[in-house]
């Protein structure tokens, strides 16, 4: 473990890991098993954002998830509403990104991106409540993007290549939660209006599994930045191996809790396995 992690050493660590000017990138991180703090929280993300576009210039660009909440269909919420700043679920740097004027955000009612530099607008342009959840991904890829995992190397987090291999695949399509979930966001005319979540990506919590195949063909390669380890990949050749990893084995991703619907309650996936999942649930229901 580092004893001091600085802006020079951050700096030096994201370079070493194979960030480089004019990159793309598409990026998970938790700031905050890095190690690194600057004055308060605030200014401590501020200089992460500085940090990555100082490397990336003029000509590169990053991108995060910035998700947001969702309500059960017969539980309508109406303070659940998607808008240019609505609040993200999807960590702290999304959450301060999606504060800035300067920054763009796509507008797909559950499943935005936030981001900065050459060419982001134009990639979330058609990303809006018409588009799959996890087109976004496809845009990075074709233009030769990157994937940066900060922090995120554990048992919850996945390749960001995952929810869109499962698009291209057609899963998305199928999972149990599909039509359960709303949200209300703001129409360009400035008009409320309900959008329903017809794909959805589903538990990720097992995606740690596909990292393995990555490390086996060599297209992932693993650095620390700050005390965090972390992991920089090409994102056509991390999909193009995950995508054929899913399509050969569905399972293959399923998490360690054997009550989560989308691993154990998937038709698609488990067949007639599902039915003694549901016949657990009821037992669970009626015992309470």
């Amino acid at each position: 473990m580092k004893s001091e992690v600085t802006k020079d050493s951050l700096k030096k660590d994201l370079i070493e890991l194979g960030i480089k000017k004019g990159d793309l990138l598409f990026i998970s991180i938790d700031v905050f098993k890095v190690g690194f703090f600057y004055k308060s929280r605030k200014e401590t993300l501020k200089l992460w954002i500085e940090i990555l576009m100082e490397i990336v210039g003029d000509k590169g660009g990053i991108i995060l998830p910035s998700f947001t909440k969702t309500f059960f269909r017969f539980r309508k919420d109406k303070k659940i509403l998607f808008d240019r700043f609505a609040p993200t679920t999807s960590g702290a740097l999304p959450s301060f990104l999606v504060k800035k004027d300067i920054a763009f955000r796509s507008k797909h009612p559950t499943n935005s991106y936030v981001g900065l530099g050459s060419s982001i607008a134009e990639i979330f342009e058609s990303h809006n409540h018409k588009s799959m959840s996890y087109s976004v991904v496809g845009e990075i890829i074709k233009r030769g993007g990157k994937f940066v995992m900060i922090g995120t190397l554990d048992n919850k987090n996945a390749p960001q290549a995952i929810h869109y291999a499962q698009e291209q695949l057609g899963y998305t399509l199928k999972m149990p939660n599909k039509g359960l979930f709303q949200t209300y966001y703001k129409t360009e005319e400035n008009k409320i209006e309900l959008f329903t979540v017809n794909d959805y990506g589903g538990c990720s919590k097992g995606g740690h599994k596909l990292i393995g195949p990555l490390v086996i063909q060599n297209e992932i390669d693993f650095s620390y930045v700050g005390n965090a380890q972390s992991a920089i990949m090409d994102g056509k050749k991390c999909y193009d191996i995950v995508k054929k990893e899913l399509k050969n084995n569905r399972k293959m991703i399923q998490c360690a809790n054997k009550y989560c619907i989308d691993c154990y309650g998937n038709f698609y996936i488990d067949g007639l396995k599902t039915l003694p999942f549901f016949l657990l649930k009821i037992i669970d229901k009626l015992k309470k």
